[in-house]
């Protein structure tokens, strides 16, 4: 007997994927959690509080974007006030909160499963859904609660208008009331929430009293709402997407609602099928469900709901069609989609007597089917996080530090300069990620004592110039790891040849040819450093901080030439590159990838020659006698191992280092050296990966 025949076998298989998929979306939280604050967390967080803390009370109401987060705000204070601010507390509040989803789905349709044969199934299948790995973002996002909660007040507050309407008890509808502002308080989309439910009360035929407070209540929320509102700058029209781009808003639904399948089956089209199938699937029921007037309290409460995720997909699509399609399918839209497939199955289910096989039999292959396609994505929630951790920690590192570096800082929040006032004042206060131990170094020297006999392995790599702010700064990188103990110490000390503390940093970067070389195979060897102090006495060295004192990395020492500097990376302005004179040359003119959006491409030698696999390099002299010292050049997505090395006309190298990235096109590099000599560069690029490749603007 096949499984779908058989309900026992139905209920142990969904079952058994529920406990999979629950457990392990469980480990991925655990093992994808950051403390760095991410994105809107700065201004949304840490901004929120640092306001309320001086007493502005206006800024718990103020909108984020279209939104009035108020009680994520308020779990965002407690957050910041009692628990180090760190997100652990969010997180798991993040949880909490599917959990309450999870179990008001179950309390909605209990009454009329106790006795179902598939009752195992259908329950296990909410669990299933509603924990999907696919959703990550809005689990392991500390800003995210608002998301979440939206979606459980808005059924809890359709939940006991249901109750009501059957047990007639005052409370029931007070509940209806206050949920349904809890949801209008989380998100913008809770605006529906209150419209929804004074179409439920009509057609569950609920008192004319209760209707009107219902109406009552919507209009004092709504005024409240709306006051001293404004449109958000950036969204598109909802007048102007209807009647502009209608058919594109309906695709941007259905890719909404089909977004689950999305990462699974790597099609936007299926996923738009999929949310085709949804929206015709749901039009059924809910046509039917009248027709046949099966109008019950739970019926009616499934329907609205659905009805409240077919206007948020309508809401976001109107809003969102400028950002393209591929916008539909964003891990945080994925959790409304879930809920509204789990709605419809569940509807299906519970009215498979009345209504026709078809919808049964297709309601019980989504049923199988989903899971088990849900279950493959699970693997993903095992995906090493530790390089994106270590990314995060480094870019607060350095802002803590007053080191604005654009290459880390950016995948943390891409624009620094809307945020420079919260970041000041949580560094003073040690506000969340910035009180944490690894944060700061307080020693001005190191002694003598504390420097062990015997150095660590590892190595110094890399020294690379970066713009903060109006100057140069530099951050080191290497490698470390003590054999003794066979731990990667996390602490790194840069310090002068008079033991005197000159920079900081940490360890924890994924370094896989480490792993594979070295004995004992260490993981997360890779370290970053800031030198923090200008003007130093080089050559500078590197320790890591161990229990047992200061072990010295290997390494050449850090040196700066004094005839020879870097002044500024800045984004190409349209000023001329300096002439140059090739000596060698492996690249080829406009050697770039397809599809790039570099201009002037007829005048670049590039490195894409044949694709990223490509290594080769290019060799020019610059004339001393140039006024104007500058290369304008662009790099690949990926800028690791592109390389730049400077040397004297004797060969003597001067400087060398990574090109900084050039993700927005051209980058100007300008360059000083007080010497009469003439300078030889040597572009190199030593990627083979994808995004691995660089060009230089031809003068």
């Amino acid at each position: 007997m096949s499984i779908k025949q058989h309900p026992f076998s139905l209920n142990l298989y969904i079952t058994i994927i529920s406990v999979v998929v629950f457990l392990t979306t469980l480990w991925g939280v655990y093992s994808h959690f950051s403390p760095v604050p991410f994105w809107d967390m700065w201004d949304g967080c840490l901004g929120f509080f640092l306001k309320a803390s001086k007493g502005d009370r206006s800024i718990w109401f103020a909108q984020h974007n279209e939104h009035r987060i108020l009680l994520s705000r308020l779990l965002f204070w407690l957050d910041l006030k009692y628990f180090k601010g760190v997100g652990v507390f969010l997180v798991c509040i993040n949880i909490l909160i599917q959990l309450g989803t999870a179990f008001v789905f179950v309390k909605v349709v209990s009454k009329r499963v106790k006795s179902d044969v598939y009752k195992t199934a259908l329950y296990a299948l909410i669990f299933c859904l509603l924990f999907s790995w696919v959703q990550n973002d809005n689990f392991i996002w500390g800003f995210q609660s608002q998301f979440l909660f939206v979606y459980m007040f808005a059924l809890l507050s359709f939940y006991y208008l249901g109750e009501y309407s059957n047990k007639k008890k005052k409370y029931h509808l007070a509940l209806a009331l206050f949920f349904a502002c809890c949801s209008t308080y989380s998100m913008a989309n809770g605006l529906l929430t209150f419209p929804l439910l004074i179409l439920q009360a009509l057609i569950l035929r609920n008192s004319k009293l209760s209707i009107a407070a219902i109406v009552f209540t919507a209009i004092a929320i709504s005024i409240i709402y709306f006051q001293n509102y404004n449109k958000p700058a950036g969204h598109s029209s909802i007048v102007e997407s209807i009647v502009q781009h209608p058919f594109f808003v309906l695709r941007f639904m259905c890719a909404y609602l089909g977004s689950p399948f999305h990462p699974v089956l790597k099609s936007i089209h299926i996923a738009t099928v999929a949310g085709g199938i949804f929206i015709f699937g749901a039009g059924a029921c809910g046509y039917l469900i009248i027709k046949k007037r099966l109008l019950d309290s739970v019926n009616v409460t499934m329907c609205i709901f659905l009805l409240f995720i077919l206007g948020t997909a309508f809401a976001t699509a109107t809003g969102r069609i400028k950002f393209g399609i591929y916008a539909a399918t964003a891990g945080r839209y994925m959790t409304p989609a879930l809920m509204g497939w789990v709605t419809l199955i569940l509807l299906s289910f519970l009215n498979r007597a009345s209504l026709p096989q078809f919808i049964f039999k297709c309601a019980k292959f989504a049923l199988i089917c989903m899971p088990a396609l849900l279950l493959t994505r699970q693997v993903k929630a095992f995906e090493d996080f530790s390089e994106t951790a270590f990314n995060r920690k480094v870019a607060v590192l350095g802002v803590a530090h007053h080191q604005y570096d654009k290459t880390y800082f950016d995948r943390v929040y891409p624009h620094h300069s809307r945020i420079v006032p919260t970041l000041n004042r949580s560094i003073d206060q040690r506000l969340s990620v910035f009180a944490s131990d690894w944060i700061k170094y307080n020693f001005d020297m190191i002694s003598e004592s504390s420097i062990q006999p015997d150095p660590c392995m590892g190595n110094i790599e890399a020294t690379d110039p970066f713009q903060s702010g109006d100057s140069i700064a530099y951050r080191i990188r290497g490698w470390v790891w003590d054999p003794k103990t066979r731990t990667v110490p996390e602490v790194i000390i840069l310090a002068d040849e008079e033991n005197n503390t000159v920079g900081y940093g940490i360890s924890g970067e994924p370094r896989k040819e480490i792993t594979k070389t070295v004995a004992g195979n260490p993981v997360n060897t890779g370290w970053v450093a800031y030198l923090l102090k200008s003007n130093v006495k080089s050559p500078i060295s590197a320790y890591a901080l161990t229990d047992s004192g200061l072990l010295r990395i290997p390494g050449v020492p850090v040196t700066f030439n004094d005839t020879f500097k870097v002044t500024s990376i800045s984004e190409w302005d349209g000023e001329k590159p300096s002439k140059y004179e090739i000596i060698s040359n492996e690249w080829k003119k406009e050697a770039l990838p397809p599809q790039n959006e570099l201009k002037d491409v007829q005048k670049l030698f590039g490195s894409w020659v044949e694709g990223d696999a490509f290594i080769g390099k290019i060799e020019l002299i610059i004339n001393a006698s140039d006024d104007a010292k500058n290369l304008i050049y662009a790099t690949g997505p990926d800028s690791k191992l592109q390389d730049i090395e400077f040397f004297d006309m004797e060969g003597k190298s001067l400087s060398r280092f990574n090109l900084p990235n050039s993700k927005e096109g051209y980058t100007k590099l300008s360059l000083q050296w007080n010497t009469d000599q003439n300078i030889k560069i040597v572009i190199s690029d030593n990627g083979n990966s994808w995004g691995q490749w660089s060009a230089l603007l031809i003068p």
